[in-house]
């Protein structure tokens, strides 16, 4: 794996937070597609979530998740889903996972990567899914705290 140093920003983005266990991360992403289905509407992203772990619930974790759409779209109230004009996410470093499996070997290497720089980062990785016939591939990114994203190369 090969880490990258680049941001990530999405724009139109339909937000929706749940706390779920980890073996479930991607039900709340077919619930959200599922809703968001519309012939005006289509994504302009990939699922793209954030996990923040829950102290003393090892299985248990607080998943945001963010997906780009082409246009600003209306919400009810009652819809469950915020909107934001913009996610910027970064400044980061990346790593591409091929297999699921490698994700614990990604967050070393981000980690890794930072210390060797001096850099700090944020608690929370995001993950960027694409899929690709049957198999999942993500994208870990980690923001570099105290870093400003104008100036990052």
């Amino acid at each position: 794996m090969k880490v990258r140093e680049e941001s990530l920003i999405l724009q139109n983005v339909i937000t929706v937070e749940e706390i779920i266990q980890h073996e479930e991360w991607f039900k709340p992403v077919l619930g959200l597609q599922r809703n968001l289905v519309n012939e005006d509407i289509y994504y302009t992203s990939p699922v793209v979530f954030k996990i923040e772990e829950i102290d003393n619930e090892p299985n248990f974790g607080k998943y945001t998740y963010y997906i780009g759409l082409n246009t600003p779209v209306e919400l009810a109230e009652d819809a469950g889903f915020e909107q934001q004009d913009v996610v910027q996410i970064g400044p980061a470093i990346w790593v591409r996972c091929a297999e699921i499996d490698e994700l614990d070997e990604a967050y070393e290497l981000l980690e890794n990567y930072a210390k060797e720089r001096g850099w700090e980062l944020e608690p929370a990785f995001y993950h960027v899914t694409f899929d690709l016939f049957d198999d999942v591939i993500m994208d870990v990114y980690a923001v570099v705290k105290g870093a400003d994203i104008e100036s990052w190369s």
